[in-house]
Order: structure tokens, then C-alpha cells, then sequence
């Protein structure tokens, strides 16, 4: 059984993404698509505009057959623990082949850049010190250095989202071990974050719309069924707000002892104060983020340990979990039952499809996986769509 991975967020899902899965499974040969997909929470540390429900559907229409649930843990991390979390997760259920997107279509290139990234020699090495010395950070230190050792029509590979993301796959895999085939898939359309509208716009241009009601937009940006689900998700108040989670980060910082703030994950030289200090003066997260923005840190990182705030995710918790024990099933298609007996027979993680009997409740990782879709609930328009406990109230989608 040939299974191709897809490791994603689809915040939300638009026509980028259905073209991805396209050329995937059509470029891996793949009996099922599966998706390692974010759950309430984006790699940015930023709440998803729909439920992790929801986006698994518009994905099930769009032509995955299962969707897992990436864990926060993971989800809410740099590039690397986040790519590696996920191509672990798809190792874990036997995927034969990892596709993913980048803005260079040089797949050699970019596994020369993983490799380097993996085994630093002295000399790149050396090159990064000094560019972290000047102040730089170290994405754009790693991007320096490795721009002399690239072809030179791929000296910024590591300044593009995709393609840095696609070296943190290629990375993981050379971690792991794992025999999954890289199957580059160059991207089309807009940039990452590129707020234009159009056929191919971006995720980013699609929440912008959302944020704004340009429905014409939106439905011009992502497939018929996915645009459904928005309205409809927008209708009954089931969309996060911006902004709707402010108040109680600021709570929940200001509540926190200075030694709990350095405790956060990716929390170090001192930050803590920095933190603290913008916490008890901030009105709203991005007043609080401008006040701790510096040279070192990026806007990225810091929305991140805003989110590791909020949610409890701890440097020691990251430790004690190196990659995800469990495999939360959040929908499959109808006709893809085979896989399901297939993993739950051969699987090397447990499949979990109901929260209540899946024994996991006092596991300290799924434990935030719930919590982070309670916290989420909180920024709905609507007061019936607030509730907690929706992991356990919800069943997975069946297409």
C-alpha cells in the first residue's frame, strides 16, 4: 500500500492546497493521501480562522483521505519541531512518500542544504557564530551562511517560507531515518503571505477576506466546498475572531511568576523580563509583541511563546516528548476504511477516534490538544459555539 504525507495547516484550505494534493498524489502514485494537519493553533502561534473539524472536511473534500491531528506540542513550534513532528507522525503510520511544496523547484539543492544544515562543518559553523554575533537571528544567520555553499540561482532558498520549510522536512527525514520519498511540488500563485486576492491567493489573503466579508474574494480563492463550509461556519458564528483571545493572554501573563515565563518554551537570555514587563503595560497581543520585539527575535518566535503562554507549553514538556505518541484521527472519506484497518493494524502509534475511550486524558500532550480546543472555542462570535469539552462532543468527519 503506497501512502503519501501531506504535513499542513489549511487556515483555511484554498485552491494552492487542492492543486498540492493533486500533483501529490499524482507524483507519489499514492493509494491514499494522508494529512498531518495543525489543530487549533498555526505554526505562528495564531488561532486557525475554522475548527480543526471543519478544515479537516474542506481537506476530505479536496482530496485527502485522512486527516490527523498534528499536536499542539508540535504544531506551535519552530519550522524544525514542527517538520519534524509531523514527518514522524506520517513515519509512524508508514507513509511511503513526504510531498511538500517549495518556491524552488531544485529538489538537489535542497537537500544539499539539509544535509549541511544537519552535519555543520567547522567553517559553516564558524560563518553562523559570527552572523548571530552581529545580531542577526538564527534563521537569517543559517540563510547567510549556507548562501555561499548553494547554486547560485538558490542563494536565498532559506529566505523563502516554503522552501525553508521544505529543508526541515528534508532534515526530519534524515533524522528519522525514515524511507519516505521527498516529492517536490514547486509552488504556484502568490506568495506565503502575499494579501492579494485572486484564483491563487493565499491563506493569508483568504483570512484577510474573511476578516473583512469579501465573500467575493473567497470564493474565488478556494473550492466550492470549502467556500460553503466558511459561510456557513461565518453564519452561525463558528469563525475565530482576531483578537478574541487577547484578554486572557494578558491574564494569563500577568498572572505568571517571572520563573514560569522563562520556563516557556523557546524562552532564553532573559526574555522572561522583557515579556513581563510589556504584559503589565500591553492593552492587546500585538501591543504586547511590538513591546518585546527587538533585532534577536523574530516577530514569528514571539508570537509563538505567546502562544506557549497561553496554552502551558513548557521547555521541559517539549523534552519529555520528542515526537507525538498518538494518532488522532479527525476524518477520513468513506471509502478509505481499507486504510483505517490497514493503520490500525500496522500503525506503530495508537489511532484514536474517540477521546473519551482512547485511555489518554492524563497524558500531559493530549492534555493540551484538548485544551487548546476549548482555549480556541472562546473566540467565536456565537456564545453556543464557547463551549468546551468539544473533543469529546465531536466525532470525526466521514465524507
Amino acid at each position: 500500500m503506497r501512502i503519501c504525507g501531506v504535513i499542513c495547516e489549511y487556515n483555511p484550505f484554498h485552491n494552492g492546497h487542492a492543486y498540492h494534493l493533486a500533483q501529490a498524489r499524482a507524483l507519489s502514485k499514492a493509494d491514499y493521501l494522508v494529512c498531518a494537519m495543525s489543530g487549533s493553533f498555526s505554526q505562528r502561534g495564531e488561532p486557525m480562522l475554522g475548527d480543526k473539524w471543519s478544515r479537516a472536511r474542506m481537506a476530505l473534500s479536496g482530496g485527502a483521505d485522512l486527516v490527523l491531528e498534528l499536536p499542539a506540542l508540535f504544531a506551535v513550534r519552530p519550522a524544525e519541531n514542527f517538520a519534524l513532528g509531523g514527518a514522524a507522525l506520517l513515519h509512524a503510520m508508514g507513509a511511503t512518500a513526504l510531498a511538500f511544496g517549495s518556491e524552488c523547484g531544485d529538489l538537489a539543492a535542497l537537500q544539499k542544504a539539509a544535509a549541511l544544515l544537519e552535519e555543520e562543518t567547522p567553517a559553516f559553523h564558524a560563518e553562523v557564530r559570527a552572523e548571530l554575533a552581529g545580531g542577526a537571528t538564527l534563521a537569517r544567520a543559517r540563510a547567510r551562511a549556507l548562501a555561499g555553499t548553494l547554486p547560485p540561482e538558490t542563494p536565498d532558498m532559506l529566505a523563502q517560507p516554503n522552501s525553508a520549510l521544505a529543508v526541515c522536512y528534508l532534515r526530519a527525514l534524515r533524522a528519522l531515518g525514515s524511507g519516505m520519498e521527498p516529492i517536490l511540488i514547486p509552488r504556484i500563485g502568490s506568495g506565503y503571505h502575499d494579501a492579494a486576492p485572486g484564483p491563487l491567493a493565499s491563506a493569508t489573503a483568504v483570512r484577510a477576506a474573511a476578516e473583512t466579508g469579501r465573500w467575493a474574494d473567497i470564493r474565488a480563492a478556494v473550492p466550492p466546498p470549502a467556500y460553503a463550509l466558511l459561510r456557513e461556519a461565518h453564519g452561525q458564528g463558528r469563525l475565530h475572531a482576531t483578537g478574541a483571545l487577547d484578554t486572557a493572554l494578558l491574564a494569563t501573563l500577568r498572572a505568571m511568576p517571572l520563573e514560569e515565563i522563562a520556563g516557556l518554551c523557546d524562552v532564553s537570555e532573559g526574555l522572561e523580563h522583557r515579556i513581563q514587563r510589556a504584559a503589565w503595560a500591553a492593552g492587546t497581543r500585538e501591543q504586547l509583541l511590538a513591546a518585546v520585539k527587538c533585532k534577536r527575535y523574530t516577530h514569528a518566535r514571539l508570537s509563538r511563546i505567546l502562544c506557549a503562554a497561553l496554552l502551558g507549553i513548557t521547555r521541559e514538556m517539549a523534552l519529555r516528548y520528542p515526537a507525538p505518541t498518538y494518532a488522532r484521527v479527525l476524518g477520513f472519506r468513506a471509502n478509505a476504511r481499507v486504510l483505517l484497518s490497514h493503520l490500525k493494524r500496522n500503525a506503530a502509534l495508537p489511532l484514536i477516534a474517540k477521546v473519551a475511550s482512547s485511555g489518554l486524558q492524563s497524558d500531559d500532550c493530549f492534555a493540551l490538544d484538548l485544551r487548546a480546543t476549548d482555549l480556541w472555542a472562546l473566540g467565536c462570535a456565537s456564545a453556543a459555539a464557547r463551549g468546551a469539552r468539544g473533543d469529546f462532543l465531536t466525532s470525526p468527519v466521514i465524507v
